[in-house]
């Protein structure tokens, strides 16, 4: 049986999963340094697609409609009671995931991202070649800093962003029932991507009003402040603060 989500730390001992999705191209692995800073009582856990670390031979997948189907599915895996977390362009898995999954989540967290309903999403990014795919993405600022320094690297990474960059090209959002848990809203404050309109706008896909939590970070919040990411989130579920 395929495992979708996978456990980030090997106690396994939480009261709580919060379940991370990450930014486009990343896989567990992108997260696990959060992992040790999270309370013992809460058990960090992150999707595994395929296309990409212990799912390398597999062929990532483009079908967002189905990806989404499938995750959602395979929640049921997850010992319960689970959060969200969505990093990036995976707030936007996150929350479709959400919003199809048969258990509704303890709250659904996102990171980086406007309001679904507003979300500028590169439409042909994943169809350039190859050169001009890596000059456009790190002109833009769509991968960390410290990636974008390795060229080396560009060979095995670009199959599964070039995957994901594609089903994010497909999505066009459709308007549907707000989900029904409360939502927490994460955001750097020298983020220049995002302004507060499209953060705000979460409140329409939500029954609850969204908590907005502003960082001391850039737009890649996990790797400018992980130990502040893990306080927030933990407040959030209404867990202690983070332990080093």
């Amino acid at each position: 049986m395929t495992d979708w989500y996978v456990p980030l730390r090997k106690d396994g001992a939480g009261d709580v999963r919060v379940v991370a999705f990450p930014h486009a191209g990343g896989g567990p692995a992108s997260l696990a340094t959060l992992a040790p800073m999270f309370p013992p009582h809460v058990e960090p856990w992150a999707v595994n697609l395929p296309g990409r670390q212990a799912r390398l031979a597999e062929d990532p997948r483009t079908d967002l409609d189905g990806l989404v189907d499938d995750l959602a599915a395979a929640l049921a895996a997850v010992p319960r009671p689970y959060a969200l977390f969505g990093y990036c362009s995976g707030a936007l898995l996150a929350y479709l995931v959400a919003r199809h999954a048969a258990a509704v989540p303890a709250r659904l967290v996102v990171g980086s991202f406007a309001a679904p309903d507003v979300a500028v999403v590169p439409r042909r990014l994943h169809a350039l070649p190859s050169a001009l795919f890596w000059d456009r993405l790190v002109a833009a600022g769509g991968i960390p800093a410290e990636l974008a320094g390795h060229t080396d690297l560009y060979p095995a990474l670009e199959p599964a962003l070039r995957a994901d960059f594609a089903m994010l090209a497909g999505y066009r959002h459709a308007p549907a029932a707000p989900v029904d848990a409360p939502v927490t809203v994460l955001y750097g404050r020298h983020d220049r991507s995002l302004t507060r309109g499209a953060l705000l706008g979460w409140r329409r896909h939500t029954t609850t009003r969204p908590a907005l939590r502003e960082l001391n970070a850039s737009h890649w919040l996990v790797d400018d402040a992980p130990a502040e990411v893990v306080r927030v989130i933990a407040e959030e579920i209404g867990c202690d603060s983070a332990t080093a």
